[in-house]
Order: structure tokens, then C-alpha cells, then sequence
């Protein structure tokens, strides 16, 4: 089928002269319109030619029934330019189109001359920016959860290193009183070596009071013994804690730049979302706009 060309129906030699004058000046009217556009004419029931568009084709047009809401109907039975949005499943595509009544000699609607625009891209259009939108959305309400997240992760932090900062002064009193009584055992042991000494100048008088020295001297030993134990192991305590304070701190500090970025992002992504939901509104309005008032 040559494109631009007329496409006359089974019943073309039965149609009124109004119709088959309608449907020559279609073929010239199709070049003057600056937009790519097909052009229907019908009689008082159905489409009996169509002029194809140059790049789209309506399968569905041809001997297409009118019907009640799709403009031709209208301005046939009543007589007046109808504008009307159709969808796919009136002609095979989505459209404008813009009806006008064909009157005979009398004055009487005896068909209708229509031109029809391809909408599809409006629609798609639509359809895009609504997915943008809720896209968006989501991503938006998802960053809004993670920063209120890391928020909660940092509070966290934050009490834990709190705590192990309590430990850490805990531990550090244990080993204060762990040197103190270290100094303690010492200087005992130091009195249990002296009482020794006088206790052997005493002889035999002096020997009940030498097993007390000795056994202090021992009890010292044994008590120097245990706080060594317990200043190496409050020292690698400290050591520890410290670290592990450190390594809160830098998750802290990292989390709160994290939180704070979640935010910045959530933010950016609420002024995407309403620039989102803009572009929803304007290809609505052009989709509108398309469909005529």
C-alpha cells in the first residue's frame, strides 16, 4: 500500500457524494498538516476510508463501527466537532482525534472527516515518569530508614564506648590497689626478714617468734606472687580496652559521617523525587492537553 494514499472500503462506490468528495480532499488535506496524521471518513455507521499516516498505521481503522464516546459517533449524530483521547483498543493505537460532521445539501450529518495523531509517546511518557516517581520514592524512604538506622548503630556506639570507658577505669583502680598491695607485701616481707634476724640474736628464746617471721615472709612471697599476676594481667586489660576504645571511636566517627551522608543522599533524592513527580504532572498535562478540552 502506498503511503499517503487513499484506502477505500468494500462499500467506497456505495458511499454518498458528500463522502467520497470528503475522502478525495483527504488525500491533499493529509499533505498540509505539519504533523504526522491519519485521516478517517465515515459515514453514519463506520469508517469507509482512511489516508494513512506516514509512519504509523492504524490496523483497526478501516470499517472500524462508530460508537458512542469516540468523536465520530458524536459529531455525526449531533452534528458539532467532537476531540476525543482513544485508546489502543478503539484502532489499534492510542490517539487524538478530532472530528468534524460531513453535511449534505440539506444540512443533514450524513458522515464525519477525522484526523487522528499518535499519543503512545505521551503515554509512555506518563508511564516512565510515574515509574521514576515511585522509584524514587522508594529509594528515598529506604535511605531515610538506613540513615535512621546508622542514627540508632551510633547511639549504640556510643554507649558502648561509654561502658568500656567505665571498665577501663575499673580496671585501672583494680591495678592501683594491686600495686599498692604489692608495696604492702613487700614492705612485709622486708619486716619478716629483719624479725628473722632478731629472732636468731635472741636464740632460744627467740625461736617461736622466728616461725612467725618466717611464715610473714612466706605469706609476703605468696602475695607479691599473685599481684605480679594480677598487674600483668590488669596491664594487658588496659592495653585491650584502650584499643577497643579507639576502634569504638573510629566506628563512631565513620557511622556519624555514614549517617550524615544517608541523609545528604535522602535529601538529594526527596528534590529528584518531587522533580520526579513534576514531570508526572506535566506529561499528564500534555497527555491532557493532546485529548483537547
Amino acid at each position: 500500500m502506498e503511503v499517503g494514499s487513499a484506502v477505500p472500503s468494500q462499500q467506497h462506490q456505495a458511499m454518498h457524494p458528500a463522502l467520497e468528495d470528503a475522502l478525495r480532499f483527504a488525500r491533499l488535506a493529509q499533505r498540509a498538516f505539519l504533523d504526522d496524521v491519519a485521516i478517517l471518513v465515515a459515514d453514519r455507521t463506520r469508517v469507509r476510508g482512511v489516508v494513512p499516516a506516514r509512519t504509523f498505521a492504524l490496523a483497526a481503522a478501516e470499517g472500524y463501527e462508530l460508537r458512542p464516546g469516540d468523536g465520530l459517533y458524536e459529531a455525526v449524530r449531533e452534528g458539532r466537532v467532537r476531540q476525543v483521547r482513544l485508546d489502543a483498543s478503539a484502532l489499534g493505537l492510542p490517539v487524538v482525534m478530532k472530528a468534524v460532521p460531513i453535511a449534505a445539501e440539506g444540512g443533514e450529518p450524513v458522515g464525519a472527516f477525522c484526523a487522528c495523531v499518535r499519543v503512545d509517546a505521551e503515554e509512555r511518557l506518563v508511564g516512565l515518569a510515574t515509574t521514576l516517581s515511585s522509584s524514587v520514592q522508594q529509594t528515598s524512604a529506604t535511605l531515610q530508614e538506613m540513615a535512621a538506622s546508622m542514627q540508632v548503630l551510633a547511639t549504640s556506639l556510643g554507649d558502648i564506648a561509654r561502658e568500656s570507658r567505665s571498665v577501663l577505669t575499673a580496671v585501672r583502680d583494680v591495678r592501683s590497689i594491686s600495686d599498692e598491695v604489692r608495696e604492702i607485701a613487700d614492705t612485709s616481707r622486708i619486716l619478716g626478714l629483719n624479725a628473722s634476724i632478731e629472732a636468731s640474736r635472741a636464740g632460744e628464746s627467740g625461736r617461736g617468734f622466728a616461725v612467725i617471721a618466717r611464715e610473714i615472709r612466706r605469706l609476703a612471697e605468696g602475695a607479691r606472687e599473685q599481684t605480679d599476676v594480677i598487674a600483668q594481667n590488669t596491664r594487658r586489660m588496659v592495653e585491650m580496652l584502650e584499643a577497643l576504645n579507639e576502634a569504638i571511636e573510629r566506628v563512631d566517627r565513620e557511622a556519624e559521617a555514614q549517617r550524615s551522608a544517608m541523609e545528604a543522599l535522602a535529601s538529594a533524592m526527596q528534590e529528584v523525587s518531587q522533580v520526579a513527580v513534576d514531570l508526572v504532572a506535566f506529561a499528564e498535562q500534555m497527555a491532557r492537553a493532546g485529548a483537547g478540552g
